[in-house]
């Protein structure tokens, strides 16, 4: 959608999951986002035609997706139309531990997300933790309830693939991540409803 840019709020701002849903995959979006003068919420750091509008979650629908196991709180990306926490707390559950980036990874233009889906539900839920986390639970006696997805993540470099004489010389963040997700579709069904922003933890 089109807006005029004295419209837009100047100002980026930036969601762990939780705060806003995606209008076109009633899931919880992670990511960069901005606003316009309306009050209008919409991914990306900047506005384009391929911006995508965020909504407010129903407070039913957020309230039941913090699960607290083990005293640790769980936040699992959901659709609306789920009114609980489906996994069965009586196996071992991924705690969202996800860390950023460091300034090596950067340096290296990637790094590995590591991201969890639970499998006996018709709904999507998605938990992205940290490399220990994501391998005690592989390793575990539950394993079978998930699906297990490392995901090569670009957060460096151009935008956009760079080719010459149609041969790849440089992987751009938005075609690297792009089939990187497609990647991953393969093994973990519906991953790529939950990365919806390609340019996350990019320097765009």
């Amino acid at each position: 959608m089109y807006i005029p840019k004295g419209k837009l709020d100047p100002n980026i701002y930036y969601t762990d999951g939780g705060e806003y849903i995606v209008s076109t995959t009633g899931l919880y979006y992670v990511g960069y986002y901005h606003k316009d003068t309306l009050g209008g919420v919409w991914t990306d750091k900047t506005h384009s035609v391929s911006s995508i509008k965020l909504n407010l979650p129903k407070k039913s629908i957020l309230d039941n997706n913090i699960n607290t196991f083990n005293g640790n709180s769980v936040v699992l990306a959901t659709i609306t139309k789920k009114t609980q926490n489906p996994i069965n707390t009586s196996i071992n559950q991924p705690l969202q531990n996800a860390l950023p980036p460091t300034p090596e990874d950067y340096n290296r233009t990637y790094f590995t997300r590591y991201i969890i889906k639970y499998k006996l539900s018709s709904e999507l839920y998605f938990v992205e933790t940290d490399k220990n986390e994501y391998y005690r639970l592989q390793q575990s006696s539950d394993q079978k309830y998930y699906y297990f997805s490392e995901v090569l993540w670009k957060i460096s470099g151009p935008l956009y693939d760079v080719k010459q004489d149609n041969v790849l010389i440089v992987g751009g963040i938005i075609d690297s991540n792009k089939r990187s997700v497609q990647e991953a579709e393969k093994t973990t069904p519906g991953i790529s409803n939950y990365l919806v922003d390609l340019t996350l933890y990019s320097t765009f």
